[in-house]
């Protein structure tokens, strides 16, 4: 059953609590603060017995648009684990179960890692929005025997990585391709940006500005000693040509 409220717009009604469109959260949270935004998510959960669900029909969704506005105080925890009822065509999608003072809000994309480009996605819409939010202390992976474990554990982004893609049911979303190596190093470079823009508790543009200069600065940095090396072998090699031909 659908009907109209007067923030959300339509609101599907079933026997699984309200569902909403997650890309129409993005304009509603441009107009409103965080503090307004949510709570309204909260009286939707109240009017809702405690179940929200925001689906997108994309593998790239406008998490952080959403979670940009949510409290983090209000934030009780959150937990990343995988869905076979979304994608039959894959092994496992992702979904993201946020815990606030009167519910649960399940996020429910295609996040997947079957290849490289939805692995990157993941990376990007759903890990890097949450440490970006500073959520990463808060947030747990569930296993599909309910057990959870903490999503981030002594800075260990290795650790991280392993076991969302593993959670994910694509554990060698890690290895694959000759660039795997150079890959991993990025994704843990992409979370150690995000964990640091993240403390500094900005939000909105200003974090995703701040997140692109500081990944842009290290990438840069990163290939500082290499160019470094080359230049110095070339001048090296330079020399003895040089030598030689006298």
């Amino acid at each position: 059953m659908r009907k109209r409220d007067f923030f959300f717009g339509e609101v599907y009604e079933g026997g699984a609590g309200a569902t909403l469109r997650l890309s129409d959260m993005e304009p509603l949270a441009r107009k409103v603060s965080a503090e307004f935004f949510t709570a309204q998510l909260n009286r939707m959960l109240k009017e809702h017995d405690g179940q929200l669900t925001l689906s997108d029909g994309t593998s790239y969704p406008s998490f952080w648009s959403f979670i940009d506005k949510v409290v983090p105080e209000q934030v009780g925890f959150v937990e990343i684990y995988a869905r076979q009822d979304v994608n039959d065509n894959v092994e496992a999608t992702l979904a993201c179960d946020i815990v606030l003072v009167n519910g649960v809000i399940t996020v429910k994309p295609h996040w997947c890692a079957y290849k490289d480009i939805r692995a990157d996605e993941v990376i990007s819409t759903l890990l890097v929005p949450l440490h970006l939010k500073a959520l990463q202390g808060k947030a747990y992976i569930r296993w599909d025997d309910g057990e959870t474990e903490p999503l981030l554990q002594n800075d260990d982004y290795q650790a991280e990585l392993e076991n969302v893609f593993s959670v994910s049911k694509y554990p060698s979303a890690m290895s694959w391709g000759d660039t795997a190596d150079q890959k991993v190093k990025q994704y843990k470079m992409d979370l150690e940006c995000a964990t640091d823009v993240g403390c500094r508790g900005v939000s909105s543009e200003q974090a995703w500005d701040a997140y692109r200069e500081l990944r842009y600065n290290r990438t840069v940095w990163n290939k500082r000693p290499l160019a470094a090396l080359n230049f110095h072998m070339w001048k090296f090699f330079a020399s003895r040509s040089y030598h030689l031909l006298e």
